[in-house]
């Protein structure tokens, strides 16, 4: 029988050394806990993107609600997004990716740089996107061949736009001109617009190529598909026919009247896109603007952040009617402005999970609720609650009848070698509007860069 001291004794040594191990634990939890939060701070990454839109605050607002929703599901890990013009944007990211370093995480991307793709410096975002949230048409127009010839889906389609042709209707009303029900002047009624636009001192188009090499093209575009068609449209761009095809001599023949007329501004080679935006809103010098319809994305912003003033007149018409067109009705479409993540991002799950927070209804709806630009997301219209409702019916009424194309000024590169583009560039987007060469010399230099690129 033990006796009771001994009892006690050993009671107390068992309480002791429960004590000690429960105060063993606690530390062991402690330092754990330490020591997952230690780890948790220093993994948690401030990721980079880069994007377009520096002047157009409304997709900035956007831009930022996805960034939210992102930190906000993904606890410790932040976003800083630094905007640039374009073109800038543009030249700095290639210089990164070819250094090797200095590249964003995440980047805005569109067509005008299609070297991106082949060179592997986008990721291929074909899973970790919730493609179910985006327009078919959207991600099959990033579904393209990338490094080696391997098909991905390479960018998140934000922004889609057609190519419009807007017009002043204050100017309008001063010149006496009204547009037809049909919202298109036949080809003889807009040649005598121009000429009246210019008689009156204003450029016809508020057109600025001195940052875009394409910007100049929307018009001779526009009048090559009504009266080709798209069929025979897509042709000539990818060299199936032949430049020197009397429609295509009679559309060229028919552009250079009208830039003889005073078309374009003498300002053309030197303005910018930008400039453009407020020589036809602001200091309203041009008749119309032919442009894609991303033009709300800079003009439906406060008139000291570059927007159109208030009490600006804005109005749409279609394309003039070419004479035997076979493209009555058909307008340009495509995907614009759209998100991507860098291939060898050392972030590279996190930047994915950036890009898929645009994949939202309720995304796709805020973007078109704030810019009143078309997109690539799925969204709910019964749910946009926007104040440029007017301008969405003027829209929905110029193209109640368009026939779309897949294809944009931007895209056109696509469809042409680049040695036919780039005369493409050369004459049309410079040489012709500015009246360094007439219209049998440009459709020359075509046609011997068409038949070289064979």
């Amino acid at each position: 029988m033990t006796q009771p001291g001994v009892q006690s004794n050993q009671s107390a040594i068992v309480m002791l050394k429960e004590a000690s191990m429960r105060g063993f634990i606690r530390s062991l939890l402690l330092a754990a806990s330490v020591w997952s939060a230690g780890v948790g701070i220093a993994q948690a990454v401030e990721l980079q993107w880069w994007s377009h839109w520096a002047i157009e605050d409304n997709k900035k607002v956007v831009l930022f609600e996805a960034k939210r929703r992102f930190e906000q599901r993904n606890p410790g890990h932040t976003v800083t997004i630094t905007f640039y013009e374009k073109k800038n944007m543009f030249t700095a990211l290639r210089a990164a990716f070819t250094a090797g370093s200095g590249f964003p995480d995440v980047l805005y991307y569109d067509i005008d740089a299609p070297e991106f793709m082949q060179a592997g410096w986008m990721a291929d975002l074909s899973t970790g996107v919730r493609w179910e949230n985006v327009e078919p048409y959207g991600k099959a127009f990033w579904t393209r061949p990338g490094p080696g010839g391997k098909t991905g889906v390479w960018a998140l389609p934000l922004e889609a736009a057609s190519d419009e042709l807007y017009y002043n209707k204050k100017i309008f009303k001063q010149l006496g001109v009204t547009v037809p029900p049909g919202g298109a002047f036949t080809q003889e009624q807009f040649k005598d617009l121009v000429g009246k636009c210019a008689k009156a001192g204003y450029a016809a188009f508020a057109t600025g190529a001195a940052d875009r090499d394409w910007a100049a093209h929307y018009m001779p575009n526009g009048m090559l598909l009504d009266k080709l068609g798209a069929d025979d449209t897509l042709r000539l761009f990818r060299g199936e026919l032949s430049w020197k095809d009397p429609r295509v001599v009679e559309v060229f023949q028919y552009y250079k009247e009208l830039i003889d007329l005073g078309a374009y501004a003498k300002t053309l080679s030197s303005m910018t896109l930008a400039e453009a935006h407020r020589y036809f809103h602001t200091e309203q010098k041009a008749c119309m603007f032919p442009v894609g319809s991303w033009y709300t994305g800079r003009a439906f912003v406060p008139q000291d952040k570059g927007g159109q003033p208030k009490d600006f007149e804005l109005g749409m018409m279609n394309y003039p009617l070419m004479k035997d067109g076979k493209g009555h009705n058909q307008k340009l479409l495509g995907v614009a402005g759209s998100l991507g993540a860098a291939a060898k991002s050392p972030n590279l799950a996190l930047a994915v999970k950036v890009v898929d927070a645009f994949a939202d209804v309720e995304i796709g709806n805020l973007w078109m609720a704030k810019t009143g630009v078309q997109t690539g997301i799925k969204t709910d219209v019964s749910k946009i609650d926007s104040p440029f409702k007017s301008y969405f019916d003027e829209y929905a009424r110029v193209n109640k009848t368009s026939k779309w194309v897949d294809l944009t000024a931007q895209q056109v590169r696509l469809q042409m070698k680049p040695g036919v583009w780039d005369t493409y560039v050369a004459a049309v987007n410079q040489g012709l509007p500015n009246k360094l060469i007439g219209a049998d010399e440009a459709l020359a230099k075509l046609e011997e860069a068409r038949l070289k690129g064979k």
